[in-house]
């Protein structure tokens, strides 16, 4: 039943400002302010620039910093559609076809893991009033790595920001404190990084019984 609720309203675009929320409040970029390329992109005022993207694309280099970019560079983008504009890099650098559908298909079949979860944590970021179709992206992400503490964070993030749009805090926290206790997890990002991912989730969920 919460799985049929949880598609509904993902369908939906929310109509109203919505700048406390989960991909609005979760700032654990700060914990890899150690890391030049994330301390360029936290004064980047919602820019992405072909070096980032070219790390981000880059498989050798560690999902954890690729996410922490992103998380830096924000959500206050000014009209630029910063997965567009990875989503075109990537294609052109990687070449993905598929000879059904379009693009986006081709993307989504082919695509890796990171490039999955990036593109669907950019999107996200770009409108986090409607999330429906980042999500979608995430999910594949998670089904290409379930084990992954980051992919699922990020995967939890985007549908805990659905689930907050329509007042289910309570849900929303559950989420993450299941994710907190998840044993089975391979924990790839920074410890330091753990109270600016939790803090939000749990302060929302203080009052739930």
């Amino acid at each position: 039943m919460k799985n049929l609720l949880l598609l509904l309203f993902l369908t939906f675009s929310i109509n109203f400002v919505f700048a406390d929320s989960p991909l609005t409040s979760t700032d654990f970029y700060k914990a890899y302010m150690d890391i030049p390329m994330v301390q360029e992109a936290s004064i980047s005022k919602g820019k992405i620039t072909t070096e980032m993207m070219d790390y981000i694309d880059n498989d050798t280099n560690p999902l954890e910093i690729k996410l922490a970019i992103i998380n830096a560079i924000g959500w206050e983008h000014k009209g630029m559609m910063v997965s567009k504009m990875y989503f075109m890099f990537v294609m052109n650098k990687k070449k993905y076809k598929t000879e059904f559908g379009g693009d986006f298909m081709a993307f989504k079949w082919y695509a890796s893991r990171d490039e999955l979860i990036c593109f669907s944590y950019m999107k996200a970021m770009d409108n986090y009033f409607d999330v429906t179709d980042a999500f979608e992206i995430a999910a594949e992400a998670v089904r290409k790595y379930p084990d992954s503490f980051a992919v699922t964070m990020i995967y939890n993030l985007i549908k805990a920001q659905g689930l907050t749009a329509y007042d289910e805090h309570c849900y929303a926290s559950k989420l993450f404190q299941t994710l907190k206790n998840n044993s089975n997890l391979k924990m790839d990002m920074k410890k330091e990084s753990m109270s600016y991912i939790f803090e939000y989730l749990q302060d929302i969920g203080k009052d739930c019984k």
